[in-house]
């Protein structure tokens, strides 16, 4: 995603289907939460209308490649693989999932939104990087799902090697091997991805972030970020020192020692002694 601020959800109606919960700050902080100004959903809000052709391939390509060159020399870079590296062995991952980066053809043409979903793309590819070193070189298949891909951007994307699914596709693919990779989306994204359980691996907003607004009373669709909050290792995402690309983003890492997720063995078969309904029911959710 790719706001303009930061990552807290609002209410929006994006889908007629979706059920959307209104969220008000709790009275006793003393702060507004930040606001997101760009949605991503499991069927996208209507982008305004274009005024211009699409950008090429070629375009999006040469683009990304001075991004990641500037980006790939930074500090946050640089202390994104360390974090990385340091983590790698502790939860195996075998294939990596990406939601909601935007677009890099916006309809405005603005430039800040561009270089936020070209930062979030580096980030999460150079992950990948980090990652594969420990698979001895094997690739880890790349998933990405975002609604307002243009033609041009779902090109590109495949022309790095990598492959672009229809919503809710992308979310459906998460398991407990996966690198899941979801910066500022929305709460309904968020519960979908993590429906069936807990990745190895998270990027996107952490529970002390959803904890400063007053969640509905039925907010059992959060409860495996809460539960990642509790037993998952956690780092703050390093912060891109020019724009909002990570604001408000944490990284959860599953530790060696604890399950694959609850209801399920290492090898991602069902466990019937570990029920996933009675587990999640004790994390209370305020």
């Amino acid at each position: 995603m790719t706001p303009s601020s930061a990552s807290v959800p609002e209410h929006q109606a994006v889908d007629d289907e979706c059920e959307w919960t209104f969220v008000k700050p709790k009275k006793t902080c003393g702060h507004n939460p930040p606001r997101p100004s760009h949605t991503s959903s499991l069927t996208a809000s209507r982008p305004p209308p274009r005024t211009g052709p699409l950008r090429s391939v070629s375009d999006v390509a040469s683009e990304y490649r001075t991004v990641r060159t500037a980006w790939e020399s930074s500090p946050a870079c640089f202390s994104l693989r360390a974090l990385v590296a340091a983590h790698a062995a502790e939860a195996p991952v075998t294939q990596a999932v990406c939601l909601g980066i935007g677009t890099f053809d916006p309809a405005d043409g603005g430039w800040e939104a561009r270089r936020r979903t070209y930062v979030q793309l580096v980030a999460f590819l150079v992950m990948v990087d980090e990652l594969q070193k420990k698979t001895g070189g094997k690739k880890l298949p790349c998933f990405f799902q975002e609604p307002i891909f243009t033609a041009s951007d779902k090109s590109f994307i495949a022309s790095l090697g990598h492959r672009v699914v229809d919503s809710p596709a992308g979310c459906q693919r998460v398991d407990h091997s996966t690198l899941l990779f979801g910066v500022h989306l929305y709460r309904p994204i968020y519960a979908l991805a993590l429906k069936s359980g807990l990745p190895a691996v998270f990027v996107g907003t952490g529970w002390d972030v959803w904890d400063r607004v007053l969640l509905a009373e039925e907010a059992h669709d959060l409860a495996n970020i809460k539960v990642m909050e509790q037993t998952y290792e956690k780092a703050v995402f390093p912060q891109d020192a020019l724009g909002t690309a990570f604001s408000s983003t944490s990284v959860y890492w599953r530790p060696a020692t604890s399950e694959a997720f609850p209801g399920e063995n290492r090898d991602g078969t069902a466990d019937e002694q570990g029920d996933l309904t009675d587990k999640l029911a004790s994390v209370s959710i305020t």
